[in-house]
């Protein structure tokens, strides 16, 4: 575009000589310049009165009315249509139905809405339970705790009645047998020596009868301690547990899974199969929306880049692609070796410049910018002129060129800035939606392995090893039990009692063992001879009984329900530890982590029942969410139709625009929310008011003509309601002086740094320098020189 067609208000005019008569009022006289200077007037001259009144600088955009708010209306169900109430082209009111889905699609949502009712109730109910669990249930497991205990204490109570003579109990007796008949050997032996010689053997055997005798009191001195009891106690409940666990693991692998664990497993692939393909899915729609988003992106690079170089090309007469050219100005005129306050001078403008202006100076191809050009904006320009400004610092009259530079380099770094982001956004988007691509993937490999593992046979191997696993654990289970049972009998009153009696037992056969050592080390007489078979006979008859107690010991049979009362008093112990556990979560801090799940929980139980109710609610009647038209219905009664599919098309007719076009002469001058007036050929009589909504920053080529897209937002009357492509002239004001002294552009004369008038003084024409403002091409705004 050329320099001079970009500030269009402010046309130069040519040189008019003008006369102003004062004599009750002001007077404007003009001919030609061509002519010759006459204090009288000649044919081509008048008088025209210099009058106040109002300027006003606008733009004129032609278009037509549309409606950009447009609703796409689904029902969010799938379902069978039952009735389609308007037509295309029909005006609806907010809340008319658009259509309704058939009975049986209203029935299945409404269960929907009671299942999701009953879900949000009872997650809130869980929630409300885990944060201040209700009094009665507190009691009720401090009931159950004591309950258990006791259950504990009947269990043992039943195990001990019916346990029967213990193995401990066996042993002893055993032991007694054991120790009656050595009494009765050493008896024996001790009658021999009497009766014979006394041998060096028989000596060294007493003396060792003496020693074993002393060990054997020192091993029943020593009674077991507490800890002793405890480790067997415990090691006795170890076994008990790695025996019922070896029992339930050949038992469940013997059975095969439960059939609810097979159901689980068909559902967790299901779920996975599913959650794979809405995953992919996803990924899908990401790569579409961020392709669109990123291309979007580029596009308005691209638009900020041309309108950026387009202000190097329009102001220094630059045409360079935006890409070479750096997006910080300062550094990119630099660069170029532009010091606009140097070329764009106040004072070089209209140097020497007159009526008959000579040629335009030619470029210099030294320099990166047009002479030509910066010639033509600094002589044949009557705005101001500001070459540099502070930002937001711009002439109230005219126009600031560094701003022009810094406005067009801003879009351009933000463009760059946002390309930068978007492709940053989506790589992240993308990772993320692959990412859980990846992961349903491997979900649903862990499904289907869980679910072939379930239906596998069971292997004989392996059920022979889980045997041998239950044999085992019985065997350690069995050791242990004899060990607590030797330690308990030892602790026994009753048995400390015996304890007591097997030690003066083996105190008396110490004493034996030394005596037959003293006997036999002393000289032998027919008395201790009778002494010595008295003691026989009298080991004899203790050996008989200790051997009668242990027959009568081993006669009993163990009670049938030994393993049983075993049994009942490992599930007591567990029911009691479960109980307390129970207590000790409810009257403790709720875990963060169960918090935090059953609110989440919470939460998207409330967002299930209002997605229900809103899908119920538009199945019984879609109705419209604004006043409008129905510019399309997709939808026939008595079709299916899914949950996205568009039942029908509704425009917005509250927002209402005009779309048109400026030239590129007029769009710099054009800004968002400039005040504007329509005036529509269907309205005649009407003015509407409205502001400016849009300006294109791409531009649009028709044949050479380059022209801007802009839209301007108007506010209709609320009876009024006008089709969409009306044709409507929309009046931009770009400013607005009242009360300035205007006189005809045409009237002035001089030069454009010294422009004048004629005066008509006492039928005289006197000279007179005045000082112009702005022009709407017909008239100027005198500032200073008339009164």
């Amino acid at each position: 575009m050329s320099v001079l067609s970009a500030l269009k208000r402010w046309r130069i005019v040519a040189l008019i000589v003008v006369l102003v008569v004062i004599a009750g009022g002001a007077f404007v006289v003009y001919r030609n310049a061509t002519g010759t200077e006459s204090a009288e007037l000649e044919e081509d001259q008048q008088l025209v009165a210099v009058r106040r009144g109002e300027l006003v600088n606008e733009i004129s955009v032609s278009g037509s009315v549309s409606f950009p708010e447009r609703e796409n209306m689904t029902f969010g169900s799938k379902g069978v249509v039952a009735e389609v109430l308007v037509k295309e082209g029909e005006r609806v009111k907010a809340g008319d139905v658009i259509a309704r889905l058939d009975a049986e699609t209203i029935a299945r949502l409404e269960r929907e809405v009671t299942e999701a009712n009953a879900a949000l109730r009872d997650a809130q109910e869980e929630l409300d339970d885990l944060v201040s669990p209700p009094d009665l249930a507190i009691a009720e497991t401090r009931h159950n705790v004591a309950m258990a205990q006791d259950a504990l204490e009947d269990a043992t109570d039943v195990f001990n009645r019916i346990a029967g003579p213990s193995d401990l109990q066996v042993a002893e007796a055993e032991a007694r047998v054991a120790s009656a008949a050595l009494s009765l050997n050493q008896a024996e032996e001790a009658l021999e020596e009497g009766v014979d010689p006394t041998s060096a053997l028989a000596v060294a055997q007493a003396r060792m009868q003496v020693v074993d005798a002393e060990i054997a009191l020192a091993d029943l001195e020593n009674a077991p301690s507490e800890l002793d009891r405890a480790q067997a106690e415990a090691k006795v409940a170890d076994a008990q547990v790695a025996l019922q666990s070896a029992i339930d693991a050949r038992d469940d692998y013997i059975e095969g899974p439960p059939e609810v664990d097979l159901s689980d497993a068909e559902y967790a692939v299901a779920t996975a199969e599913s959650n794979l393909s809405n995953s992919q899915a996803d990924l899908q729609v990401a790569l579409r929306e961020w392709d669109v988003a990123i291309e979007q992106a580029f596009n308005a690079l691209d638009s900020a880049g041309d309108t950026y170089a387009e202000t190097f090309s329009t102001w220094l007469g630059i045409t360079e692609d935006a890409a070479s050219i750096d997006p910080d100005y300062q550094a990119a005129l630099s660069a170029f070796g532009v010091d606009l306050d140097a070329l764009f001078s106040e004072s070089g403008r209209y140097s020497g410049l007159s009526y008959n202006a000579p040629e335009l100076p030619p470029d210099d191809p030294s320099t990166a910018w047009d002479e030509t050009r910066v010639y033509v904006w600094l002589h044949f320009t009557t705005s101001n002129l500001v070459p540099t400004c502070d930002e937001g610092d711009r002439p109230q009259f005219g126009v600031c060129i560094e701003d022009e530079f810094r406005a067009s380099a801003d879009s351009y770094q933000a463009a760059i800035d946002n390309k930068d982001e978007v492709e940053a956004r989506a790589s992240n988007a993308l990772v993320a939606a692959q990412t859980k691509v990846d992961s349903a993937q491997t979900a649903l490999r862990d499904a289907d392995e869980t679910r072939a593992d379930l239906r596998e046979p069971a292997d004989r191997l392996i059920v022979d090893q889980l045997n041998a696993n239950v044999r085992l654990a019985e065997e350690v289970l069995a050791d242990a039990i004899q060990e607590m049972a030797d330690l308990i009998q030892l602790s026994d009153p009753l048995a400390i009692a015996d304890r007591q009696r097997q030690i003066e037992v083996t105190i008396a056969t110490v004493d034996d063992a030394r005596e037959k050592l003293d006997n036999l080390t002393a000289p032998k007489d027919p008395a201790e001879i009778d002494h010595l078979e008295e003691q026989v006979s009298l080991a004899k008859a203790n050996l008989e009984e200790a051997r009668a107690d242990l027959a009568e010991l081993k006669s009993g049979v163990e009670h049938p329900e030994y393993s049983v009362a075993i049994r009942a008093v490992d599930v007591a112990r567990e029911t009691l530890a479960g109980e307390i556990e129970k207590l000790n979560e409810l009257t403790g801090e709720p875990d963060p982590i169960d918090l935090a799940l059953l609110q989440s929980k919470l939460e998207t139980a409330q967002t299930l029942l209002e997605e229900s109710q809103e899908r119920l609610t538009d199945a019984i009647g879609l109705m419209a969410p604004s006043d409008g038209f129905v510019s399309r219905v997709n939808a026939e009664e008595g079709k299916d139709i899914e949950a996205n599919d568009v039942v029908a098309v509704l425009v917005d007719t509250s927002v209402v625009e005009i779309d048109g076009t400026v030239d590129e002469i007029d769009v710099l001058s054009i800004e968002t929310d400039v005040a504007a007036e329509v005036k529509m050929d269907a309205l005649p009589d009407q003015t509407i008011l409205g502001k400016v909504s849009f300006v294109g920053a791409e531009a649009v080529e028709q044949q050479g003509v380059v022209s801007y897209p802009v839209r301007i937002k108007i506010e209709l009357p609320p009876d009024l309601n006008t089709p969409e492509g009306l044709s409507a002239v929309a009046t931009i004001i770009l400013s607005r002086e009242t009360d300035v002294l205007l006189l005809p552009a045409n009237a002035i004369r001089g030069s454009f740094d010294n422009p004048v008038v004629h005066v008509m003084v006492n039928d005289e024409p006197v000279e007179t320098p005045v000082s112009l403002g702005n022009s709407d091409d017909f008239w100027t705004i005198v500032t200073d020189g008339l009164n």
